[in-house]
């Protein structure tokens, strides 16, 4: 898959998490759509997410700007992340804080972008298209 110019922001998860990054959604015959796309080719964890079913009670659209920021349960969740993908998503929804959405899509577009213009993906860190590994290791 390649990278798009400009990612859709609806693609940034409510925890932290670039769904436009995820191998879910960037590899395979019926990718995920994201986390908060409803569909039949959702991920599992996507359609049993916790944080997000948190957040529609709360009625923000982002844990970073949730006035519990961060919780017990986004901490789990990053600590669950951190251990499966060496990336945290706790990091990452504090950039929503001081950072505009359709910055941190722009940002994320451009750091995650491989020279052959595909997508290098958070889990995996090698690119979709030639499967160059990422080179600056990890990030977060």
């Amino acid at each position: 898959m390649k990278m798009e110019e400009k990612l859709d922001t609806v693609m940034f998860a409510p925890c932290g998490f670039n769904c436009a990054l995820c191998i879910k959604h960037i590899s395979g015959s019926n990718p995920c759509p994201g986390c908060l796309i409803d569909s039949k080719n959702k991920a599992k964890s996507a359609l049993k997410c916790k944080i997000k079913a948190c957040l529609e009670t709360k009625r923000v659209k982002y844990c970073g700007r949730c006035s519990e920021f961060p919780c017990k349960l986004i901490k789990k969740h990053d600590k669950n992340n951190q251990k499966r993908n060496q990336f945290s998503t706790l990091e990452n929804a504090k950039r929503i804080q001081n950072t505009g959405i359709n910055k941190i899509m722009a940002q994320d577009a451009e750091e995650w972008r491989c020279d052959c213009g595909g997508v290098i993906s958070i889990q995996k860190r090698v690119c979709s298209e030639c499967q160059k590994p990422k080179e600056d290791g990890l990030i977060n």
